[in-house]
């Protein structure tokens, strides 16, 4: 038999259950372990980088633009999308 009243899994706990102390501490869980827009950015710079070094010395720039549009890309994509239902626990409180 398992346990589940742990808070292993955030999604089955969304709504009134959560203190608003938890609910801060599961977004920011789940809008840090966004990695895939950022993987990509560092993969497409890394790319772009390597098919202009035929022309221009290659440089380490457009792997860090890539990365950095890349995060910022994964927090606005998890905030509004992945965590949505974390973060709407939350606001559903304040407008009554």
């Amino acid at each position: 038999m398992t346990n589940n009243t742990s808070t292993d899994n955030p999604q089955q706990k969304v709504g009134s259950q959560l203190t608003p102390e938890q609910r801060k501490e599961e977004l920011t869980k789940c809008i840090l372990s966004q990695y895939r827009l950022c993987a990509a950015g560092t993969i497409g710079g890394a790319g772009f980088s390597v098919l202009r070094s035929q022309s221009v010395r290659p440089t380490a720039w457009p792997m860090l633009g890539g990365a950095f549009v890349g995060t910022m890309s994964d927090f606005v994509y998890g905030y509004f999308v992945e965590c949505a239902s974390l973060r709407e626990g939350g606001d559903s409180d304040k407008k009554s």
